[in-house]
């Protein structure tokens, strides 16, 4: 190791390496981005041609978001969020407020709405909505799966009374005439086409995104956003712009089915800031607007099953593509139907060997379909915040003895598959202190009960390993992130107070002390 004389040495605080249960070390070398060496102070510091001192705070391996949408994040960070609002009449006078002040032919976004929060559980009408004001108007539900839209929106869109649902959608209407309200493909038919979504846009949406996950300990996210900002080159130049030649943020991206085949004949060339990955599907939609595929119908809707938004014979030519191109496949997938369908066809077209492919959500699971996950070559992308905001009204939705098998943690973990925890932002505030907070105590800050579900708690070294060692494992990079060792990335995430020992009401409350990227501070707490 001699000749290093550009090395700085990260010590005067604990640091975890996340390679065991409480290990830590006392010094970590850093050089050009790579740690290459750990131990202790005494050995390393003839080797380092500067220290930076932790000052007492905490260092973890960097943290990262397994499934977020880094653009549509930053769009929530732009627009109206709606996300706190808990009755219909304090929505509509927050709508007013904007669209008062939005000339006719802007567009105003309100993004986050949960119903569920209301004491009678209902949307506006079209009516009401096309009464607040001139401008187009969009509210997008806080699972993404389900919008509203004024009359203005709608007729931009050509959507009419006589407009048949999309495939994989659901154009809403009573007694043939549109509610407003648009599910899963149908909401595509406004959102994937509004004018205003110009590079500079995009940019300015990365722009706030990147700074937010940052502040919240981050150093990377997996994300999922080529296919609705026009082309895919649009989203691609604006990671190419803001993230890569920045160098403060590492992005791995899930390219959509729809775009796969256009990126990869892009042939791109990948960058430690700035990878490509799996292809993404869409199975199902979500227990909200009932839309997650069921073996059984929904308890509160009888006739309803959900959706498959494809046919196994469309899932099966998307899976056979993604392999011509040699590439793993990453399903959003929710409802029982929908795990067990794509579950079939992957076993019938494995990946190579080596690969693994990934659930995302995997919601909803009982016994066989646990070992039918174990047999495979697939790790499950999970969101631990999940279980808080939602889980009463899928209780209702499933009835006591499905929702024992919802989103599951324990059992995938027990039964040995690789698991990553992430936030699915702007679906959850994408700070992994509350994911691993969530995972640990399996309930909604402040409660005293249990848990939900409380069998399928996990322990907060676990929950940790989530966001680091599971986070590198689904995109097969744990040989070189995910750990504080000897040739791993020195991304670091350094807070305030220690994740394992602090009181347990106070961990989602940590503040962040700086965030590090390939050894450069790209946040700090002042």
């Amino acid at each position: 190791m001699g000749g290093i004389v550009l090395a700085t040495l990260w010590t005067g605080g604990k640091i975890y390496t996340m390679a065991q249960v409480g290990e830590t070390v006392d010094a970590v070398l850093v050089e050009d981005g790579k740690i290459v060496a750990t131990g202790s102070v005494e050995s390393l510091s003839p080797l380092a041609a500067s220290i930076q001192h932790l000052e007492g705070n905490i260092m973890y391996p960097g943290f990262v978001d397994s499934h977020l949408h880094i653009i549509g994040y930053g769009e929530k960070l732009k627009h109206l969020d709606v996300s706190a609002i808990t009755s219909k009449e304090a929505l509509l006078e927050k709508l007013q407020e904007r669209m008062v002040e939005a000339a006719a032919h802007e567009w105003v976004i309100a993004i986050g709405l949960n119903e569920n929060q209301f004491e009678e559980p209902i949307f506006p009408t079209l009516a009401e909505l096309d009464a607040l004001g001139d401008a187009h108007l969009i509210i997008k539900r806080s699972c993404h799966h389900l919008i509203l839209a004024n009359s203005k929106a709608l007729a931009f869109a050509g959507i009419t009374n006589a407009t048949p649902s999309p495939e994989g959608g659901v154009i809403d209407k009573v007694d043939g005439q549109l509610t407003g309200i648009l599910k899963d493909a149908a909401l595509y038919l406004i959102v994937n086409q509004m004018p205003h979504i110009t590079p500079a846009y995009i940019e300015d949406a990365l722009t706030k995104a990147v700074t937010s996950l940052q502040s919240y300990g981050l150093v990377g996210g997996h994300s999922e956003d080529l296919s609705y900002y026009g082309p895919p080159s649009q989203p691609i130049q604006a990671y190419r712009k803001i993230v890569e030649a920045q160098q403060s943020f590492k992005v791995h991206v899930l390219q959509h089915h729809t775009v796969f085949e256009e990126v990869a004949k892009m042939d791109l060339a990948s960058s430690p800031f700035l990878a490509f990955g799996a292809m993404k599907i869409f199975i199902d939609g979500a227990f909200g607007g009932r839309t997650a595929a069921l073996r059984q119908p929904y308890c509160d809707d009888s006739d309803n099953t959900g959706m498959l938004i494809h046919t196994t014979e469309q899932l099966t030519s998307y899976v056979q593509l993604a392999r011509q191109y040699g590439q793993t496949v990453a399903v959003h997938a929710i409802g029982d139907l929908a795990i067990d369908t794509i579950l079939d066809v992957f076993a019938t077209y494995p990946p190579q060997e080596g690969q693994l492919d990934r659930v995302i959500h995997c919601s909803l699971v009982d016994e066989e379909l646990l070992a039918k996950l174990a047999a495979l070559p697939v790790a499950v992308d999970m969101q631990p915040q999940f279980v808080q905001g939602e889980y009463q009204a899928e209780l209702s939705r499933l009835g006591e003895e499905r929702a024992q098998g919802l989103h599951p943690l324990k059992s995938l973990l027990d039964r040995g598959l690789i698991v990553a925890g992430g936030s699915d932002a702007p679906i959850e505030v994408p700070n992994p202190l509350h994911g691993i907070y969530a995972a640990v105590t399996r309930r909604n800050f402040e409660e005293t009960h249990d848990g939900y579900n409380p069998h399928e708690k996990i322990s907060r070294f676990e929950a940790v390993r989530l966001y680091t060692v599971g986070a590198a494992e689904i995109i097969g990079q744990q040989f070189m992130r995910g750990k504080i060792a000897e040739g791993f990335a020195a991304d670091f995430t350094i807070l305030q107070e220690d994740v394992f020992t602090v009181e347990m009401e106070q961990l989602p409350h940590i503040q962040v002390a700086c965030t590090v990227v390939n050894g450069q501070i790209v946040y700090e707490n002042r």
